[in-house]
């Protein structure tokens, strides 16, 4: 890993010499500062590995935690300043950020937490090691002072004695029925009482008593078993004199006389309280939101699931997911300042809102929370909750002298007992979320089985896409598009085709709408710009066939690609000039969301420019999706040669073309206003003789449909071009 600059300014040698400054003032050790920062150093390298690690393990943040007790620091503060600088030096540093939002960020929090933990857990492994070895110094002193003569015992003594006196553990001698002989006073300090006032006290009294019955126990089974120590776990907990607890791990030994008799106990009591409160934070943190407090998404669904576990058949539960509307425009507007002091007070006011439900309120992440309500028989339905919190959050909070106010869409699940996987509630209320989002802001809706099956069905198609691309399940179809006046042939469309071996052929609409919702319309838009122009060339070497133009419609997101001029003449060459291209009328309109005072969209102006371009190279532009009046806006801004008109508006007239409706009175003018700009007009889906008919006694030009000329494979273009009249080149 490289040594980078993380956001406070510390490199990772300076988090080092920090790291070395922080023990120096809670340690004494024997060596030089230099040594000292060479080995933290190497320390600290080896715990940013383990975090980077592919395959990742607490090992090595075990082994330096313990390499710290044997290199003696073991101050006071040692682990809790190693902790805090540790903590920063590996949440800061950019390269295990760029980890994380590769991987995702509660994947690299939750190593963090690990390694910190797992370095605490080898901290104090290696202490208790060492207690362990103290305790059998202090046996084996009081075994020698027995048998010993009355020098050595008097040697012994002294040096039990200075044992005794100096040790940093809490030690106790007591008898068999443990009332307390000699405390020393790191027993005292612990528990904040002078360690004379310990003696004559039992043992179990100085414990909680939850803990003291299991200390006794342990004594008992000690002298019954003729073992002479054994370390306890868990922890257990002493009362202190202020009536706070201290955590602590213990050891207990029995002293037995030259026949084996059990004589005296000896407990060593290592305060572990720091280390308790250290786990327990970073147990929170872990399942806790920074910035709300709030549990997090880790949290809710353990809850959902025990929840869900316990549920009786009569026992209801609302899963409620919601996303702030707006929220970024708060973000990039007032600054993330603002944007976070929002985010606390929409988590206190869901909170406040439900003080008196038995519900538990998450964060999510980003601008998304949820709300598990447990009902009750006073419990408001959720109709009543969903319009609660659009009530709450709609009152604005003053921030910075700004009155900030969001709205939220929101998805419900509501479920009654019976068995369940937690995951799929949160998944429906995710689904039923997006589904109401499409609806505009505002919204909230409840959970629809019957269209949660067909998105579900959808969202399989489009995550098997990729592969059933590469497999050669999607190929390409044409189909002319043929004027009305004499059925000449004026070009040839290229279309997406998806031959599913389980739902049949799919076409193209649904091809790119699919592609559009995982990242596909792009490279599968130029494939066919870049496969349909090869075959183009092919036409146009064939001998005794005059080639038509292609056409080609473009995806909402091929007409703002900012790249699409290059990807275009990439794709087609010198064959840019038999291109007609279709583009969607919604990409190129409109103000901005800003209002129309903020000026044009500037996508649809980067859009707009890049279609210009293409008309220079001889593109020929065609407008899709023409329907209205204001569409007309976009002839006199474009070089636009032709349109075509929107299904929905075939759509309305095809089924009642002779029975007068307003839509087939208007249609005339409407192509009339398009001819006036200079442009033809097409209309596709033209199924019977008597639409092509009509179509083109109101003024179509251009036709396409399964009557005047099927879609037909690359093979059976040629063929069909036989068959039809070719204009000439003046007319195309």
């Amino acid at each position: 890993m490289t040594t980078e600059q993380a956001p406070t300014g510390l490199s990772r040698a300076g988090f080092a010499l920090e790291w070395v400054a922080a023990l120096g003032t809670s340690a004494y050790v024997a060596a030089s500062r230099d040594a000292v920062a060479n080995l933290l150093r190497g320390m600290l390298d080896d715990l940013f590995d383990a975090a980077a690690a592919e395959a990742f393990s607490t090992a090595p943040a075990v082994g330096i935690g313990r390499g710290l007790v044997a290199e003696h620091f073991t101050g006071e503060e040692s682990l809790s300043r190693t902790i805090e600088v540790l903590g920063r030096a590996l949440l800061a540093d950019d390269e295990l950020r760029g980890i994380a939002q590769r991987r995702g960020v509660q994947r690299m929090t939750e190593r963090v937490v690990a390694l910190l933990g797992g370095l605490a857990a080898g901290y104090a492994a290696a202490l208790r090691a060492t207690t362990l070895d103290q305790q059998e110094t202090v046996k084996q002193a009081l075994l020698k002072a027995s048998r010993d003569a009355e020098r050595e015992l008097r040697m012994s003594e002294v040096r039990f004695r200075e044992l005794f006196a100096s040790s940093a553990v809490g030690i106790a001698i007591s008898d068999l029925d443990g009332k307390l002989l000699e405390v020393n006073e790191a027993l005292g300090e612990i528990v904040g009482r002078p360690a004379i006032e310990l003696v004559g006290l039992s043992l179990q009294e100085l414990f909680h008593p939850d803990d003291a019955a299991q200390l006794a126990g342990a004594h008992q089974r000690l002298v019954d078993a003729e073992l002479s120590r054994r370390r306890l776990e868990p922890r257990l907990r002493l009362m202190c004199a202020d009536g706070d607890v201290a955590w602590a791990h213990l050891a207990i030994s029995v002293l037995r006389d030259s026949e084996g008799r059990p004589t005296r106990q000896v407990t060593m009591v290592d305060d572990v309280t720091a280390l308790h409160l250290l786990g327990e934070r970073l147990n929170h943190q872990s399942l806790h939101d920074a910035l709300t407090g709030l549990p997090n998404q880790v949290y809710f669904l353990s809850r959902l699931e025990s929840v869900v576990g316990r549920a009786n058949p009569t026992a209801a539960i609302a899963l409620f997911k919601i996303d702030l509307d707006g929220f970024t425009v708060v973000n990039e507007g007032l600054g993330r300042r603002v944007g976070d002091q929002l985010l606390r007070s929409v988590a206190a006011r869901l909170l406040a809102m439900l003080a008196d439900e038995k519900a538990t309120v998450a964060r999510f992440g980003d601008d998304e929370f949820a709300i598990l309500l447990e009902r009750t028989p006073t419990s408001p339905d959720v109709a009543a909750v969903a319009a609660r919190i659009n009530s709450e959050l709609a009152e604005p909070v003053f921030i910075g002298g700004a009155g900030v106010a969001v709205s939220a869409c929101i998805g419900v699940v509501e479920h009654r007992g019976g068995a369940i996987d937690p995951a799929e509630l949160l998944r429906a209320a995710e689904a039923t979320l997006r589904r109401v989002k499409s609806g505009g802001t505002r919204q909230w809706g409840c959970y629809d089985q019957h269209r949660d099956a067909d998105q579900r069905a959808r969202s399989r198609l489009a995550a098997a896409m990729a592969g059933a691309w590469e497999s050669g399940e999607i190929g390409l179809e044409y189909q002319p598009l043929v004027r009305l006046a004499d059925r000449a042939v004026l070009a040839v469309e290229a279309r997406l085709r998806w031959d599913h071996p389980k739902h049949g052929p799919l076409k193209h609409r649904t091809c790119l709408e699919l592609a559009a919702e995982t990242g596909l319309v792009l490279p599968m838009g130029e494939w066919l710009l870049r496969t349909a122009g090869e075959q183009l060339a092919g036409w146009h070497a064939a001998p005794h066939v005059a080639a038509p133009s292609l056409h080609v419609d473009l995806a909402a997101q091929q007409a703002l690609d900012p790249d699409l001029v290059s990807v275009v003449r990439g794709a087609l060459g010198a064959g840019v000039a038999d291109l007609r291209l279709g583009v969607p009328v919604r990409v190129l309109g409109g103000a901005s969301d800003a209002g129309l005072e903020a000026g044009p969209d500037p996508a649809a102006v980067e859009a707009r420019d890049g279609l210009r371009a293409l008309a220079d190279l001889g593109v020929t532009l065609v407008l899709v999706e023409y329907g209205g009046i204001a569409d007309l806006a976009h002839l006199e801004d474009l070089p636009v040669r032709a349109l075509r008109v929107a299904e929905e508006l075939r759509w309305h007239v095809t089924p009642r073309p002779y029975r007068g409706s307003l839509v087939a009175k208007a249609i005339p003018d409407l192509l009339a206003l398009a001819h006036s700009c200079g442009a033809t007009v097409a209309v596709g889906g033209l199924d019977t003789e008597e639409q092509v008919a009509w179509w083109r006694s109101v003024g179509a030009d251009i036709g396409q449909g399964c009557c005047l000329a099927p879609a037909v494979p690359a093979a059976g273009v040629l063929p069909l071009l036989v068959s039809f009249p070719l204009p000439t080149d003046h007319e195309r």
